[in-house]
């Protein structure tokens, strides 16, 4: 008889058994690959941070060593793994396999490491264990670097995309700047000043409105040329006027008396010292019989409306203490025309610098010689700032970079000043040079105050590189300049652009250039 099949029931049964074993054998098999990708992804993670904490370790180790006294590679490298052992703290799973450090080209110091990352997936998918490396390069400076920034901060600057398109190239170069001082073996190799200006230059009233080298109390023959009388000058103290008229004085300093304005002697009394900006009352307009010319009536006369002679009313200087005709401003009132930020001084705060950068405006006319005095004023030994170390100092340069987008300009107005107060006061007070040291006159053409501004820019310049310090160019326009050309250190110094987009390009040009000489031993 033969054996009794299996119930319909039992077979069912036993057909769901095997297809959940079935099951069951392809989720395992599935979750291998899985699992082990999960750890793969993990290896590469931590591979990924071993390679940049052994790159940050690396990075100081050369530093490090790169400022110690070795003369020897074999110095160097004890030096090295010194720094890289102490900074590289990883766990038992990573190894440091190799490591070098050698003195390279142009006083480099050249470092690189190795470090073996034992992985979770052994032999599987790598077949052992994974490699990370880094490499660095630290500079042994051969120059320390005092670099001026003399921006042209005018009101042409506000056409198109000039002023966006100078600040991204400033701040690209103070980039490059700070990674090559942050490579350096010494501290503070490199310092950047920086002068924005238009007819004027603003210095930090806050910082200086006490210092011994302004003018506090009207010493300088320029301070009374403005107050003027039907026969000649009366005495103010600038400074007793901006309390009179409950403002201050915010920053701006008149170009010294020639021939100071095209050098960088100290000032220390008379006519050396820095005069602060005054923007005189103009005659009331209802009075004066110039209609509305005069922009800057900021308070009343205090004359009878008989008299009519503007020396008188504009030069008055007891009428700053009677009625205002409005808020005091840099478009109304003493400080008219000193919209500008201030200049800073030399130093290694590069955040701070870039910060300055991108906040500069633009306003006013151009004025090349008095940025020029000031970024040279910046660089120098001597007072106002005595920031500059001293000319000739054996492993330091000096370096100016000028960017304008315009001529020289002073300009004219038809009323008896001939044109608005500015950081050269007013034509008539024959404050700018010709190039045959002549005054410049009242009257004088567009053409002839830009010549005679320029005469003053050339000589500034033959007076720089005579201190030797190295003068960058860059002027933005159509056409060409011989003037901003031979203002420059050498043809090589002289970058023509004639659209504002390319600004970037001419100061990576003048970086490049300027970095090679911090490398030159």
């Amino acid at each position: 008889m033969s054996p009794s099949r299996p119930s319909r029931r039992n077979r069912f049964l036993r057909a769901i058994c095997d297809r959940r074993g079935n099951v069951a054998t392809v989720a395992a098999l599935a979750m291998a690959p899985l699992a082990i990708a999960g750890l793969g992804a993990a290896d590469l993670a931590r591979a990924t941070s071993a390679k940049s904490q052994l790159q940050d370790a690396l990075d100081a180790a050369a530093l490090a060593a790169a400022r110690s006294n070795a003369t020897t590679d074999s110095e160097l490298k004890v030096a090295g793994d010194k720094y890289l052992n102490q900074n590289l703290a990883l766990g038992s799973a990573f190894a440091l396999t190799s490591s070098t450090f050698k003195f390279g080209a142009d006083g480099r110091v050249v470092a690189a490491a190795k470090l073996r990352v034992t992985p979770f997936v052994v032999g599987l998918v790598t077949g052992g264990s994974m490699d990370v490396g880094a490499s660095a390069e630290v500079v042994r400076a051969g120059s320390k670097l005092e670099i001026a920034l003399v921006l042209d901060n005018t009101g042409s600057m506000d056409q198109g995309d000039k002023l966006e398109d100078m600040k991204e190239a400033a701040e690209n170069f103070v980039d490059k700047m700070e990674e090559l001082s942050d490579k350096a073996t010494e501290l503070n190799t490199i310092r950047i000043s920086l002068v924005p200006f238009s007819n004027s230059v603003r210095l930090d009233a806050t910082a200086h409105r006490y210092s011994s080298w302004i003018d506090q109390s009207g010493n300088s023959p320029i301070n009374d040329e403005i107050f003027t009388t039907a026969t000649g000058t009366q005495h103010a103290n600038r400074f007793d006027l901006f309390a009179q008229l409950g403002t201050s004085w915010r920053g701006c300093v008149e170009m010294r008396k020639a021939p100071y304005d095209v050098q960088d002697d100290a000032p220390t009394s008379g006519a050396m010292l820095y005069t602060p900006y005054f923007a005189v009352d103009e005659p009331d307009s209802q009075t004066s019989g110039y209609g509305d010319d005069y922009q800057n009536d900021y308070v009343s006369d205090g004359v009878s409306g008989s008299v009519t002679n503007w020396r008188v009313r504009q030069g008055k200087v007891n009428k700053y203490g009677g009625s205002k005709k409005g808020s005091m401003t840099t478009t109304f009132g003493p400080n008219r025309g000193c919209q500008l930020k201030p200049l800073r001084r030399l130093g290694t705060d590069f955040s701070g610098l870039r910060s300055a950068i991108n906040d500069l405006n633009a306003a006013g006319n151009t004025n090349i010689p008095i940025g020029m005095a000031w970024g040279w004023n910046t660089l120098s030994p001597h007072a106002p700032f005595s920031d500059g170390v001293a000319y000739g100092t054996v492993g330091y340069k000096k370096i100016i970079v000028l960017m304008t987008d315009g001529e020289n300009t002073i300009d004219q107005r038809d009323t008896p000043n001939d044109g608005t107060y500015a950081g050269t006061g007013y034509i008539w007070q024959g404050r700018i040079l010709k190039a045959d040291g002549a005054p410049l006159p009242q009257g004088a053409s567009d053409a002839d105050r830009t010549a005679a501004l320029d005469s003053r820019l050339a000589l500034i310049c033959t007076n720089i590189k005579a201190r030797g310090i190295e003068v960058y160019t860059i002027r933005v326009e159509d056409g060409s300049s011989t003037l901003l050309k031979n203002c420059a250190s050498g043809d090589d110094h002289y970058y023509n652009v004639e659209d504002s987009v390319t600004l970037t390009a001419a100061f990576e040009s003048i970086a490049g250039q300027i970095a090679a000489l911090h490398l030159a031993k």
